[in-house]
């Protein structure tokens, strides 16, 4: 027997809100749509009961649903996956930060909206998944960028660690060490490049295609050697490619 879902679908546009439910309704008929139009009247319909997922507009008449879930995240008590959807793809920085999110721009086909939605119920029983979407939902509350959570998967646990507490990222073929302030070494199953690209505008520099370093705990480079040394008194190799970089980094502490 296919698992009875809840959707809360928040859209201020008629025409889209039908849309939606229409493109679900026609492949998802175990999924019960709730529609709201304002921020108010879905905040509403998940303090009467419990919603598996979300689907939702950014800009609203009475407000921003960012906004609205970073209010209400410490009041939610059970993992609470979304789904964005927007016109404004600009919002995809903030949406995606570190892949909780999906996120559907307009305009969009039933295939998009059905990609995040197959995402969406594939998380159902990932405990992982849950994890990282309970955290990215409180980093949404969380206005330092060193506070932000971000959820490690490695071979024996999962680890939640604040991007404060990550010193640099390690390459290790197709497996990558995050080097934390206090000393510990977390050996993650996902590349390098995946956290590139996860971390790009909060504050990391790529200074090697084996490394990546948190900027605030770089404390100089050695021209001659090229060697980047960190506040733990570590050196690391700088690329020649990246070198006319840190230069300028550096330049502007």
């Amino acid at each position: 027997m296919t698992q009875k879902m809840t959707c809360l679908l928040l859209e201020d546009d008629h025409f889209t809100m039908a849309m939606i439910a229409d493109i679900i309704a026609e492949v998802y008929p175990q999924i019960k749509i709730i529609p709201c139009y304002q921020i108010a009247e879905a905040e509403q319909s998940l303090a009467s009961g419990k919603v598996d997922f979300c689907i939702l507009d950014i800009n609203l008449p009475d407000g921003n649903s960012f906004d609205w879930l970073g209010r209400i995240s410490k009041e939610i008590s059970y993992p609470l996956r979304i789904i964005f959807i927007t016109a404004y793809s600009t919002y995809a920085a903030k949406a995606f930060r570190f892949n909780a999110f999906d996120f559907v721009v307009k305009p969009f086909s039933p295939a998009d909206l059905y990609t995040a939605i197959e995402r969406v119920l594939q998380s159902v029983n990932d405990e992982f998944r849950k994890i990282e979407l309970e955290q990215a939902l409180r980093n949404l509350s969380q206005k330092e960028e060193a506070e932000q959570r971000l959820v490690l998967k490695s071979q024996k646990a999962v680890h939640i660690v604040r991007l404060g507490e990550i010193l640099y990222l390690a390459a290790d073929n197709n497996y990558c060490n995050f080097h934390l302030t206090d000393g510990r070494i977390f050996l993650v199953s996902q590349p390098l490049k995946h956290y590139h690209d996860k971390l790009n505008g909060f504050g990391f520099l790529r200074i090697h295609q084996s490394y990546l370093v948190n900027q605030q705990y770089i404390t100089s480079l050695k021209k001659k050697s090229n060697q980047l040394i960190m506040s733990n008194k570590e050196s690391l190799p700088v690329a020649q490619s990246r070198r006319t970089e840190i230069i300028a980094y550096l330049g502007q502490l």
